[in-house]
């Protein structure tokens, strides 16, 4: 609305000049001090220690409540179909299937784990976003920490949610 009474140019004019009069450049300028009624000048006030109480408590809470969120959101996801696409000394392809039975789109982040015996050989963390009420397939490649020998196999894969 002020656009048309005004000139472009002339509201340009004036946003850069409040701009530059507010951002501390022109030294010329003196600022106003706010004074207190008692003609002191204004003192930092400290925040009193029951509010950093509060607010200590209510982060605790949103974090209780975010793992609560998660465990309750793992009762609603299935991990499906864990299999080995490709294995070679130095690499695995690892496919397997998430199921949302939820109405609702997720996104999770997700760990992928291949052990022999008690050996971790390698990880991978992916993150999965999977679609209302629908099954999703995933295949992951994960470089081993050291190669595989002949007699070595793949023992457990193990595919969990990230909290």
């Amino acid at each position: 609305m002020l656009s048309n009474f005004f000139p472009k140019k002339l509201v340009l004019i004036i946003l850069v000049s409040i701009f530059y009069y507010n951002s501390g450049y022109n030294k010329e300028i003196k600022m106003f001090k706010l004074k207190r009624p008692g003609g002191q000048p204004s003192k930092k006030l400290k925040v009193p220690n029951t509010i950093w109480v509060l607010l200590a408590l209510a982060s605790i809470f949103g974090l209780l409540l975010t793992k609560y969120c998660h465990t309750q959101l793992n009762k609603y996801l299935e991990v499906k179909s864990i299999g080995i696409e490709v294995q070679t000394p130095s690499l695995a392809q690892i496919y397997f299937e998430i199921e949302n039975k939820t109405d609702f789109f997720i996104k999770r982040k997700v760990v992928v784990r291949i052990y022999s015996g008690n050996l971790e050989l390698g990880s991978k963390m992916i993150t999965a976003k999977l679609k209302e009420n629908q099954t999703t397939g995933f295949v992951v490649t994960i470089n081993f920490v050291k190669f595989l020998k002949e007699d070595e196999t793949i023992d457990e894969i193990s595919v969990r949610f990230y909290d």
